[in-house]
C-alpha cells in the first residue's frame, strides 16, 4: 500500500487480495557473508486495470529506493515493480535477452505479459510469441548487418 501510494495511486486492502514472498529462504548475512537481496514479493491486484495502472506508475518513477518508502534499511536500496509472466514468458523473455546482449539490441522489453524486441530507437518493434519468432527475427538482424 506504501509503493502504491509513492506511486501516486490510492490502493485499498481490498484491492490487494494477496501478497506473498516467493523462491526459497535465503541464508541470512553473517560475518564475512555478503548481503544478500530479499526475496521478491509477488501481488495480486483485486483488478487489472490497477495492476497494469501500479505498472505504468512505477515506469515512469524509475530509480525509487527503499529510502524513497520510508523503509528500514541501513542503506537505501533500488527496487523494482514488474510483471510476473508465466513459465513459458519467463523462458522466452531470458533467451530474448541473451540473444538481444548477443546481437547488441538496445531495446527488449515486456508489457501486459507480451515479449518485444527493438533494435534501436528508429528500427520497428518485434512481437516474440515463440522460440520461432526469436530465429526469424534476430537472424534477419545478422543478415543486415
Amino acid at each position: 500500500m506504501a509503493i502504491g501510494a509513492k506511486l501516486g495511486m490510492v490502493l485499498e486492502e481490498r484491492d490487494v487480495v494477496s501478497a506473498a514472498r516467493v523462491e526459497a529462504r535465503r541464508p541470512p548475512p553473517g560475518e564475512g557473508a555478503p548481503a544478500s537481496r530479499p526475496r521478491p514479493l509477488v501481488v495480486r491486484l483485486a483488478r487489472r486495470a490497477l495492476r497494469d495502472q501500479l505498472v505504468e506508475n512505477a515506469r515512469v518513477r524509475r530509480g525509487l529506493t527503499t529510502a524513497d518508502m520510508g523503509l528500514p534499511s541501513h542503506t537505501p536500496k533500488p527496487f523494482h515493480v514488474n510483471e510476473r509472466l508465466t513459465k513459458v514468458n519467463r523462458s522466452l523473455f531470458g533467451k530474448a535477452r541473451e540473444l538481444g546482449r548477443t546481437h547488441r539490441w538496445r531495446f527488449i522489453w515486456t508489457r501486459e505479459g507480451r515479449i518485444f524486441a527493438r533494435q534501436n530507437d528508429t528500427s520497428p518493434k518485434h512481437l516474440i510469441r515463440s522460440d520461432a519468432d526469436l530465429e526469424s527475427i534476430f537472424r534477419t538482424s545478422t543478415t543486415r548487418n
